[in-house]
């Protein structure tokens, strides 16, 4: 039986949300940007050494100069293969945190510290500047806070704020 109206919702119970708050869309955002960026790399990548190939495949009679470019480009290849995978996850997190899925935000979360405690290593082993470090954590702290807000939990649990 099919009612003619909407039935009402309570006056103690939260709206339902229709699309993620806009901290998730921010994260998502860059999620597909990265991923993008990282299947066009490797794109690029199959791409040059597939013109290169050719030239390398020369026989000038020594065994070294035919089997060495061979190995460079099958790891060439898996490296354009682990790029693309990457890139693919990335999109596909991205897509996850913005359809509400609360695992997702826990491993992006995860992934941004890493970043984050990456960044602080690398300033602490090096001598580099902190103008540099800070850049380095800047977007993985942001992501952090983002995938923390209470509209970003409340979407991923409930899927209201």
């Amino acid at each position: 039986m099919a009612y003619a109206y909407q039935p009402q919702q309570a006056w103690h119970s939260h709206p339902v949300r229709t699309t993620a708050p806009i901290s998730l869309h921010v994260v998502a955002i860059f999620q597909y940007l990265g991923g993008l960026l990282l299947l066009g790399a490797a794109v690029l990548m199959a791409l040059a050494v597939a013109s290169i190939a050719p030239e390398w495949n020369i026989d000038a009679g020594n065994d070294v100069f035919t089997t060495r470019p061979q190995a460079v480009t099958t790891a060439t290849y898996i490296v354009s293969g682990l790029f693309a995978a990457a890139g693919l996850i990335a999109i596909v997190l991205g897509r996850k945190v913005q359809r509400g899925r609360n695992w997702a935000r826990i491993v992006l979360t995860l992934l941004n510290i890493l970043s984050i405690a990456g960044g602080l290593w690398q300033g602490y082993t090096t001598s580099a500047s902190y103008a540099a470090i800070l850049l380095s954590i800047a977007f993985p702290l942001l992501f952090v806070i983002l995938l923390n807000t209470r509209a970003a939990r409340g979407w991923c649990r409930y899927r209201t704020y």
